[in-house]
């Protein structure tokens, strides 16, 4: 059903025919034969990048792919291996970092913190 094409050392899956759900995740190509004809190719979409859940700025360190794509990396190449490392850019761990650190000290109180990033900062 699904055919490899090589292209640039990566395997990528062109689909042969038309999908048989109306799904979104698939992105139609029209690619020109060496006998002229123009045929028409599904292929998969790239999903999205990666945002931070406070700033909703880029997270670095996390590769884009599909889901079977991401199954296949090493645990240490999914995402990047400080606390909150997943879904936290690095400047908004930080700061919540020095948050805990403020509060376990007594420098500032619950009431000082950002409700933003309470959930984040306050351990049960």
């Amino acid at each position: 059903m699904a055919k490899r094409k090589a292209t640039k050392g990566k395997a990528r899956i062109v689909m042969k025919g038309r999908p048989r759900y109306r799904t979104k995740a698939l992105k139609k190509i029209r690619r020109r034969t060496p006998g002229g004809k123009t045929i028409v190719q599904y292929k998969h979409k790239k999903p999205g990048k990666h945002i931070c859940a406070i700033c909703k700025e880029l997270v670095h360190g996390r590769p884009r792919g599909r889901p079977i794509e991401i199954r296949k990396l090493h645990k240490s190449e999914r995402s990047t291996e400080r606390p909150f490392g997943g879904m936290l850019c690095s400047k908004c761990s930080r700061k919540i970092q020095s948050y805990k650190a403020k509060l376990r000290f007594g420098v500032i109180t619950k009431e000082d913190i950002p409700l933003s990033v309470m959930k984040y900062v306050v351990v049960k």
